[in-house]
């Protein structure tokens, strides 16, 4: 391969990989819940099944190799919801059924331009009503044997310029992956970090504080800077603490949706809810 068909791949691949971050995907999925009135009481949960096949965008096969090879790396287990539709619903439950879905840890702070739905707990305990049960957030309430229903945009996400932003840059950072393309030496104060790593990126948007310049310090073998093992683990601690763990991606392998309600008569009801997904990948 010569230079310049080797540039016009890389280029590609660069391409391909802004294509999928800036494209919002559609999915529409049918939930379908066969439940006794014990399991309504208590939340009966109903997963996407096969999630890879339904999420995951498919790959053009024009792609070059490396572009193919670009895809392939890429990440599609996690992603942000910037949309969920209720699309049509069915019940033959004489109670309403409030349905919630896992988007998100409880803990992530995030503004629902269509409001929170506060449902009361199903069960006779007590009358508070609450917005999020189980990590899953309340997303409608189907009325008693209800049918049909116009598109509903159960929830539609305000993240702010800031969450975006922080989306943009940190998104596709995981516990798991921080740590890649840092390389650490037994016994001594530094590590090599790979020069296009977020770390180096955070260094140098603050090198006024720490007195580093990544730009400015020597690439070894064209890839590698030398940096304080205290500044890394400062860095990656903050990533961790203020960003990662507050990131509200939705994990694809876990999605489902969760049905309740105060019935305490019959044998076995059936919900289905059909809901239209957007996302986008990080």
């Amino acid at each position: 391969m010569d230079l310049c068909t080797k540039m016009d791949s890389a280029a590609e691949a660069k391409t391909v990989s802004e294509a999928i971050d800036s494209q919002e995907y559609t999915r529409r999925v049918v939930f379908e819940c066969n439940a006794s009135p014990s399991e309504l009481t208590n939340g009966k949960i109903v997963r996407v099944g096969n999630p890879s096949k339904v999420f995951v965008p498919a790959k053009d096969a024009s792609l070059s190799p490396e572009a193919a090879e670009a895809w392939d790396k890429r990440d599609f287990s996690n992603a942000i919801v910037t949309e969920v539709k209720l699309r049509s619903v069915s019940s033959n439950c004489p109670e309403p059924v409030t349905i919630g879905m896992n988007l998100f840890e409880n803990g992530v702070d995030l503004v629902n331009t269509e409001g929170w739905l506060f449902a009361q707990h199903p069960n006779d305990m007590t009358s508070d009503h609450i917005h999020a049960a189980d990590n899953y957030l309340n997303m409608t309430t189907v009325l008693p044997h209800e049918r049909q229903r116009p598109n509903e945009v159960m929830y539609h996400p305000d993240m702010g310029k800031m969450k975006a932003s922080q989306i943009t840059k940190y998104g596709h950072l995981t516990l798991d992956n921080i740590w890649e393309n840092i390389v650490a030496f037994p016994n001594e104060p530094y590590y090599f970090v790979d020069k296009d790593h977020v770390v180096c990126k955070i260094v140098s948007a603050n090198w006024d504080r720490l007195g580093i310049e990544p730009e400015h310090e020597a690439v070894q073998e064209g890839r590698w800077v030398k940096l304080s093992s205290e500044v890394v683990n400062q860095c990656i601690d903050q990533l961790q603490s203020n960003v990662i763990s507050k990131m509200p991606l939705t994990s694809f392998s876990n999605l489902g949706a969760r049905f309740s309600a105060n019935v305490s008569e019959g044998s076995e009801y059936k919900v289905v809810a059909e809901v239209q997904i957007k996302y986008k990948f990080p």
